[in-house]
């Protein structure tokens, strides 16, 4: 897999009551192969992944460390979901070859395959707002305001979905991302929300 342009991620309102596994560092794979990772990439976890220089045969497994692969379609509020979050992250790609140990500016970059991320947990309670950059979402027709999940991105739809326990999110606002004293490319800001029966 190669980088999605203008992917990105942001947590708007700070998780600051104490929530577990709100972060945890993450191994990207597709068909169980390490691969790139965008920025905002939503994924399910998987198996943990074993303590690297440990033989194989002892299976000693990493506590907080998982595979990670892109959340499907058919995700619901009984599944934990992740977006990738290279916000600060020290190492990224640009996904021509070119790998970077950076401090900041590092919007649009996502994680080179085989190397670990920070994973941030999704609420889906109707207060919390994400930022996700243009090249995460597919807006259909002009005007959709809902977006579901598919293959880890995001992809409009007419109507919110109206089966209790579906997951989905509203687009509240959009605009451009401001990237040191300049504007960069654009954004929308969604509310996660579930289907309540």
């Amino acid at each position: 897999m190669s980088f999605t342009a203008n992917t990105a991620f942001e947590r708007r309102i700070p998780a600051t009551e104490y929530i577990i596994h709100a972060n945890i560092a993450g191994l990207y794979q597709e068909s169980s192969a390490d691969a790139d990772c965008d920025a905002g990439q939503l994924c399910v976890c998987g198996d943990r992944v074993p303590v690297e220089g440990m033989p194989s045969a002892l299976n000693i497994l990493n506590e907080n460390t998982y595979y990670m692969e892109a959340a499907s379609s058919s995700v619901t509020a009984n599944d934990v979901i992740y977006a990738c979050d290279t916000h600060e992250t020290q190492l990224l790609g640009d996904g021509y070859g070119n790998n970077y140990y950076v401090g900041r500016r590092t919007l649009g970059l996502g994680v080179p395959a085989g190397r670990y991320g920070n994973f941030q947990r999704v609420i889906f309670d109707g207060t919390r707002r994400y930022r996700f950059g243009e090249g995460n979402v597919t807006i259909n027709t002009t005007g959709d305001t809902y977006l579901t999940i598919d293959d880890g991105k995001l992809t409009s739809q007419t109507a919110a979905p109206s089966t209790a326990g579906d997951i989905y999110f509203e687009i509240v606002e959009t605009g451009n991302f401001t990237e040191g004293t300049t504007q960069s490319f654009g954004y929308y800001d969604v509310v996660a929300k579930t289907v309540v029966a």
